[in-house]
């Protein structure tokens, strides 16, 4: 008894369940009898005289498509007025507050007089120092720089004498620094003297 199956059963069992195509080509005539009921349909394809119906009945101007805002827009809008409602509401709490006679709002606008006040009595007093010692450093300030002008000239002769020096010395150096280097003894690069 052999265990082996039939290729041929699996292959028609298969065949059953497959949808595929068949292999045969029904024709034209198929496709003609097939079609047949979509020949004898009709469409009304005229819409031209209704499009100018509608024109007509309209007034002969074009509607105007209701077009909403974008999202953006109308979010920076609404949040513009509810921040204008919100700085009334306060404002008109506040004036509420202030005219009718509330004992904390009182106190409030009283303290914000006072140092008001005080500021302005600060301003003044540092007003009156900053004359008084502008009376006071002005005069010494000129002093100054008429000595400054009168100084230029020795400031002048007294820069250039610095720098004569700062030569002499560099040239002084050098000498010393060439003479020093006749008299020592010579090395070599292993470190030993010749």
């Amino acid at each position: 008894m052999s265990r082996r199956r039939e290729p041929s059963r699996g292959r028609s069992w298969w065949r059953r369940f497959r949808p595929g195509p068949s292999l045969e080509d029904p024709g034209e005539r198929w496709a003609a009898e097939i079609l047949r009921p979509l020949s004898r349909e009709e469409a009304d394809c005229d819409v031209v005289s209704r499009v100018m119906a509608r024109i007509a009945a309209g007034g002969g101007e074009p509607q105007s498509a209701a077009v909403s805002p974008p999202p953006h827009r109308l979010a920076w809008v609404s949040s513009l007025t509810l921040a204008c409602a919100s700085l009334a509401f306060l404002v008109s709490a506040l004036l509420l507050l202030v005219t009718g006679g509330d004992e904390g709002v009182r106190q409030i606008v009283g303290v914000g007089l006072s140092c008001w006040h005080v500021v302005g009595v600060f301003g003044r007093v540092a007003a009156d120092f900053g004359s008084r010692l502008l009376e006071v450093v002005l005069p010494i300030l000129r002093a100054l720089w008429v000595l400054l002008e009168i100084a230029a000239p020795f400031l002048r002769g007294a820069g250039l004498l610095a720098a004569a020096g700062g030569v002499a010395s560099i040239a002084f150096s050098a000498y010393v620094f060439a003479s020093a280097r006749k008299t020592a003894p010579r090395v070599n690069f292993q470190g030993g003297i010749r």
